[in-house]
């Protein structure tokens, strides 16, 4: 999974299974790294003489992990997303999976969207509300569906509060914004976060009415937050190539009840059975409801909002939600906020990637806060089977671009580093 290369061309393929290629990085790889060829016993590529046979897929998986720069060549149909499957001439092989009991599906995940402060400033200089996502709308638009958190009022009649305070930490966008969005195919957003309803200059509930007006005038729908808590708790679900996906939202930082901390804004916006806000931080009703979705639709997907911000690993108590919502079902778990990216881990063979970092955000006073990743992720069936990871850098305090590889390199050492540091804690 580790190779930072995405694909091969198909004259590349006997010449790297064979032996002629020794190091990755004559084959486009950004960074030198010996080519070491495994196999499964029974399914050795005509011409090679692998550096280690094994008995099967699970054993290969463990190889491969132990061993940087080493492939193997099986069938198809066999690989998840415990491995890194190369592209070949431009295609994801994986596509190639689908049959009509398992059909694959593409998802794209953005992480935080905020397009106000200094983002707002910059969007009026260049006098273009789609700014922002004009360096990513093309390949963002390529996927099935495509998900983001958004932090941000949407308001025609909230004066931009950065015109008078340029630390404001309450932020507003018009409704103009939006159509970024849509220009990048944007399918959905998250409400579960700390500005969906919380602000410093308390604009409350109907600045809240008015965001999910404005999301859903412009086609967004959103999730997380509602009018009440059985709206707050509802999945927002899309039918996709025949699949049932459901979008399930937690906000962990302004409405966290089971784990409060300092990590956590001392304020309550979660809903009630009578009163709005976003969907509480309440584990017993989230495992609740991920195992009622997990036996009503083919994904479940939540997205929490909740952990320490500019830390590299979570707390313990994130891990413990993320565990207990994949034990209950989940297909995977997402999590934003902490404004850097914190790496994964392969939990019962399910992903949780515990920080996907910022996507839209002015935070430029650091590398970590200023780069983030997109997750480009293949589903077969009720199955991540693989994920693909594209480091982002924001640019003007508000348009972030993909890395070019030897920058996506650099990123996804410090991704990985992450990963093993959370793993060192065990």
């Amino acid at each position: 999974m580790r190779l930072p290369l995405t694909g091969v061309t198909s004259d590349q393929v006997p010449a790297i299974l064979q032996g002629a290629v020794t190091d990755w990085r004559s084959v486009g790889c950004p960074i030198p790294l010996p080519v070491t060829v495994l196999a499964i016993d029974g399914l050795i590529p005509d011409g090679a003489s692998p550096a280690e046979t094994v008995a099967d897929y699970a054993a290969l998986v463990a190889a491969l992990d132990k061993t940087p720069g080493a492939v193997a060549s099986i069938p198809i149909d066999q690989i998840d997303a415990r491995v890194n499957t190369l592209e070949v001439d431009g295609v994801n092989q994986l596509l190639a999976t689908a049959t009509d009991d398992e059909p694959v599906i593409k998802i794209g995940v953005a992480g935080d969207i905020i397009f106000g402060r200094n983002g707002g400033n910059y969007q009026r200089k260049y006098g273009d509300y789609t700014f922002p996502m004009l360096e990513v709308k093309d390949f963002l638009s390529t996927f099935d569906l495509t998900l983001a958190n958004f932090e941000c009022f949407v308001s025609e009649t909230i004066e931009p509060p950065e015109l008078t305070d340029g630390s404001t930490l309450d932020f507003v966008t018009p409704p103009d914004s939006l159509q970024g969005l849509v220009m990048a195919g944007i399918d959905a957003v998250s409400l579960a976060n700390n500005h969906a309803l919380y602000s410093n200059a308390g604009y409350g509930v109907e600045a809240f009415y008015d965001t999910v007006r404005h999301l859903s005038d412009a086609g967004i729908p959103s999730f997380g937050a509602g009018r009440d808590l059985d709206e707050a708790r509802a999945p927002w679900v899309a039918t996709v190539n025949g699949l049932t996906i459901a979008l399930y939202g937690v906000d962990g930082v302004t409405a966290n009840v089971d784990f409060p901390g300092e990590w956590a804004v001392p304020v309550n916006v979660g809903a009630t059975a009578s009163e709005p806000g976003t969907n509480p931080m309440v584990l017993d009703n989230i495992v609740a409801d991920v195992a009622a979705l997990a036996g009503q639709y083919d994904i479940v997907i939540p997205f929490f909002h909740m952990g320490e911000q500019y830390i590299w690993s979570p707390r313990d108590w994130v891990v413990q939600v993320s565990r207990a919502c994949i034990d209950a079902g989940a297909t995977m778990m997402l999590s934003s906020h902490p404004h850097t990216i914190m790496g994964m881990e392969m939990y019962k063979d399910k992903p949780i990637f515990y920080s996907i970092g910022n996507f839209v955000y002015d935070q430029m006073f650091s590398v970590d806060t200023r780069t983030g990743t997109f997750l480009d992720l293949t589903v077969r069936g009720k199955n991540v089977v693989g994920i693909r990871i594209h480091g982002v850098e924001i640019v003007d305090f508000v348009q972030p671009r993909f890395m070019a590889p030897r920058e996506h390199a650099s990123l996804m050492d410090r991704y990985w580093r992450s990963t093993d540091l959370r793993v060192r804690e065990q």
